[in-house]
């Protein structure tokens, strides 16, 4: 990644959210966290708001028409926030519908509340936007309200799951739920879809925090692509900078260590478990990974994936057995194959976000718009300038 892949400053601008509140400087907030950092503005500008931009085109929406987004937006709504600014130029609507366990009269409900008002007085916010006050895991359990909610608003056009915690970790069936089935019930409900959609998943992805069950069904998915294909075989062997005698074995070492090739495999295990589901549908679907990169959260080393997946939709094509209408033409559709191997391709080439923002101009430009992004939710700007450097200082 370079800086000139970096948005101009008018596409940039495209992102920002209404204008900073005029608060007294010490009635704004300065406690920062880690959804704040600048690297977390990368995210937002370079995968979200600009794989939206290009989305939006092909979707043949409407003036006015709403762009459905489902998001775990946080009590500051921050992608929201940023995501109206794309819309707005694309003249559409952004209907989001968010899930947030805040509790009642809590603190965080009450900032929630807060973010809801001034986030529903943007130019381009859909009037039948909400969050619903579950988390996302609701999403799989049939009887909660939750399920009954996103069932209806959906298909969606993007969804973000931008996660704290490993969407691996807990068990299918767990009495928390599980972030992976809850994933699961989102690509049932988008098999309706006969458009392009996003999904966004940020995830931590760690050696001990992935559940048996998933390990091996990832480890499934990649294995039978290697036995079906010496490319997709040649492409782990880069992935994990090992041999073809000893791909096994560095497949088996890389599931135990917290480094980037760990990172990678899980990137493509993930990414392959989808397109296994996709694939298999009927029409079949495809999905490729549009970008990936990985930072650091604690001490233990890289441990942080940020992953942009674009999925096909597919139209039901009519079939007539008496062949008194002509054949329907099939569109041309990569392999399930070929579909994996350019999954491979970009998880191989992820990079390390941490390292890039390090540079002085990127960093420079990521804290601008971060500070003015939450100088719209009430954070001082000046002072998240000075929080944000300091992370920076060695």
């Amino acid at each position: 990644m370079t800086d000139d892949e970096l948005p101009t400053e008018e596409e940039l601008d495209i992102y920002q959210s209404e204008p900073a509140h005029t608060l007294a400087p010490d009635k704004l907030k300065t406690d920062f966290k880690a959804w704040h950092h600048p690297r977390k503005q990368y995210v937002r500008i370079e995968q979200w708001c600009a794989e939206v931009r290009k989305l939006i085109p092909a979707l043949g929406l409407s003036l006015g028409d709403p762009f459905k987004y489902l998001t775990l937006p946080g009590n500051e709504l921050l992608d929201v926030r940023a995501l109206n600014g794309v819309c707005d130029r694309a003249g559409v609507k952004l209907r989001y519908l968010g899930f947030n366990s805040v509790g009642a009269q809590t603190p965080e409900a009450v900032e929630l509340a807060l973010s809801q008002s001034e986030v529903r007085s943007l130019s381009s916010i859909d009037e039948h936007s909400k969050v619903l006050d579950y988390r996302l895991e609701a999403i799989a359990n049939r009887r909660s309200p939750a399920h009954e909610v996103t069932m209806r608003a959906g298909p969606f056009h993007a969804i973000n799951l931008d996660l704290c915690e490993s969407i691996a970790f807990r068990e299918i069936g767990h009495r928390k739920g599980s972030s992976l089935e809850a994933a699961g019930k989102l690509l049932e409900l988008q098999l309706q879809s006969a458009k392009p959609w996003l999904l966004f998943i940020t995830t931590k992805a760690q050696p001990d925090l992935i559940a048996d069950f998933a390990r091996d069904g990832f480890m499934h998915a990649l294995d039978a692509n290697s036995r079906a294909s010496e490319a997709f075989k040649a492409k782990l062997i880069e992935m994990l900078a090992s041999k073809i005698e000893e791909l096994d074995t560095d497949i088996r070492s890389a599931w135990t260590r917290q480094d980037v090739r760990f990172l990678k495999l899980f990137s493509a295990g993930l990414g392959k478990w989808m397109l296994g589901i996709l694939a298999r549908a009927s029409p079949p679907r495809g999905i490729s990974l549009l970008s990936g990169c990985y930072y650091q959260s604690g001490t233990s080393g890289p441990n942080m994936l940020s992953l942009a997946f674009r999925c096909d939709g597919a139209v039901q094509v009519l079939q007539d057995p008496t062949a008194i209408l002509p054949a329907p033409e099939e569109a041309a559709r990569a392999t399930e194959v070929e579909a994996a191997l350019a999954l491979a391709d970009t998880a191989i080439a992820m990079f390390d976000l941490d390292a890039h923002v390090r540079q002085s101009e990127v960093l420079e430009k990521l804290v601008d718009k971060s500070g003015r992004l939450l100088a719209s939710a009430r954070f001082g700007e000046d002072a998240y300038r000075s929080w944000a450097y300091s992370l920076y200082q060695s």
